[in-house]
């Protein structure tokens, strides 16, 4: 018996999603992120929703991955936050 394959726009694990809610989180804090160069700002919030659109599930986990070794560290996150919006806007 063979398992049906799934696309990524019809099927999403329950992994995704905890990976997009967590995502969420962390930038719900951000009210705004300015984007410099574009003259542009976007929400958190506006910008998790847009990330989980266009991204892929192995995106995301490399963004949480990211975020999570800098807030290790202590540092700010701002700058990842605004690197993301400016490649989701391009």
């Amino acid at each position: 018996m063979q398992k049906k394959a799934h696309s990524n726009s019809h099927y999403l694990g329950k992994e995704h999603w905890s990976n997009v809610h967590a995502f969420k989180n962390i930038v719900k804090p951000y009210k705004t992120i300015r984007i410099s160069p574009l003259k542009y700002s976007i929400t958190g919030e506006d910008l998790a929703e847009w990330l989980a659109e266009v991204s892929t599930p192995q995106e995301i986990e490399e963004v949480l991955f990211m975020i999570r070794c800098a807030q290790k560290r202590g540092s700010e996150i701002i700058s990842i936050l605004q690197t993301l919006a400016a490649a989701v806007l391009k």
